[in-house]
């Protein structure tokens, strides 16, 4: 199964940084891309049609995939492990410690990760590691706004890049991943969910505008 996972922060002029308050919307130098530009690249890249909506959901902060999910997992509808691509500005992926990106694969260290989340230390900068470290994502591809800087050192911030040998036979067969440039992400397969994430502290008040026209892909549950 496979899972479109969109942040509306992704359809700005420029990578958003956090406003520095989860009520405080980005400045006007941040602009959304045109209408027209966006449906293009949701039926070109993304392959969605307004004729085949997909079961989705419009959330305000992006951990809370995890609660939409869940409630997918436990309707028997959407089975683990699923595919996800991840379209966003973001890898969110980002944890003080416990996931490794080796050769192409991201380890979770079942020893440090489980620290990582007590407390409910989940939030939208690293459900990602989460539902990984939970055995639910089968694969992982991002698509940035930007291709990462350093690619060479690390294929995602906040991901440590770890040697062969570092990975533990404990730690499981890991999870494929990959970044794909925007400018050449194309699929045709169809999707089984599709999750927007309006990330109010990643984006300006006028990219509000855009969220009726990608909701209209979803048939919303």
């Amino acid at each position: 199964m496979r899972c479109l996972d969109i942040d509306l922060d992704f359809f700005l002029n420029r990578d958003a940084y956090y406003s520095g308050d989860d009520a405080l919307r980005l400045g006007e130098n941040y602009r959304p891309w045109q209408p027209r530009r966006v449906r293009s690249f949701l039926e070109n890249n993304c392959g969605l049609s307004l004729e085949v909506p997909v079961i989705g959901r419009v959330i305000e902060s992006h951990d809370l995939v995890l609660r939409f999910w869940q409630e997918l997992i436990d309707s028997g509808y959407l089975r683990v492990p699923f595919d996800v691509i991840h379209v966003d500005a973001h890898p969110d992926l980002s944890i003080r410690g416990g996931i490794y990106l080796v050769e192409g694969r991201l380890y979770v260290d079942p020893v440090q990760s489980p620290a990582v989340f007590e407390d409910d230390y989940v939030h939208s900068g690293n459900y990602l590691s989460y539902a990984i470290a939970m055995g639910w994502v089968a694969s992982l591809t991002w698509v940035p706004l930007h291709e990462p800087p350093m690619r060479s050192k690390s294929g995602a911030q906040g991901v440590e890049k770890g040697q062969p040998g570092i990975v533990q036979r404990d730690w499981g067969p890991g999870c494929p991943f990959e970044v794909l440039s925007r400018h050449h992400f194309q699929t045709r397969q169809p999707f089984d969910c599709l999750i927007l994430s309006k990330s109010p502290a990643f984006t300006p008040v006028a990219s509000d505008a855009l969220i009726p026209l990608i909701s209209s892909y979803m048939k919303m549950v």
